[in-house]
């Protein structure tokens, strides 16, 4: 996982003293749109995984077309305002709150970064290789963290009735 921020626990903290909260809908996109891409991350490198094989340069360029879309929607509903919505359904919903979105833009942004890393070196014009099956359970360790990062944030701005 992304390294903690510094302040990760007051953050929490402040989520649930302030009751911040993030509207099910948003959360609903969040699972739909990055989810779904996380998830074709992991299933990728799960079914070489499964035989020991290296995953081939095609398929690491999928994983890099998945990150750019979880990138996209992060930074397209972090930096969202009401008066320009990237998400016109969602424009009664947002914008996130600040400290919620840095903590979005830490942990997903830098796992995604962590990613894209390990698949741009493996297809690195001057040198390019399939990525090994070690590094593959790098890139899973990833995808998992993202998930966790998105399960306890949810559960933490969790609109309470």
């Amino acid at each position: 996982m992304a390294n903690p921020m510094p302040n990760e626990k007051e953050c929490y903290e402040r989520i649930e003293r302030e009751k911040i909260t993030i509207d099910h809908e948003i959360w609903d996109l969040f699972y739909n749109r990055i989810g779904d891409d996380i998830t074709a991350i992991n299933l990728l490198c799960q079914y070489y995984l499964k035989d020991n094989k290296k995953i081939p340069m095609k398929e690491a360029e999928k994983i890099l077309s998945y990150t750019k879309n979880i990138k996209a929607v992060v930074s397209k509903i972090v930096s969202a305002s009401d008066k320009d919505p990237h998400f016109p359904d969602f424009k009664e919903k947002i914008p996130m709150h600040p400290m919620v979105g840095d903590m979005f833009m830490h942990y997903i942004g830098n796992d995604i970064h962590i990613i894209n890393m390990i698949v741009g070196d493996a297809l690195d014009p001057m040198g390019p290789h399939p990525i090994p099956p070690d590094v593959a359970q790098k890139i899973i360790s990833r995808t998992h963290t993202v998930k966790e990062f998105m399960d306890r944030l949810q559960e933490a701005t969790e609109q309470k009735e």
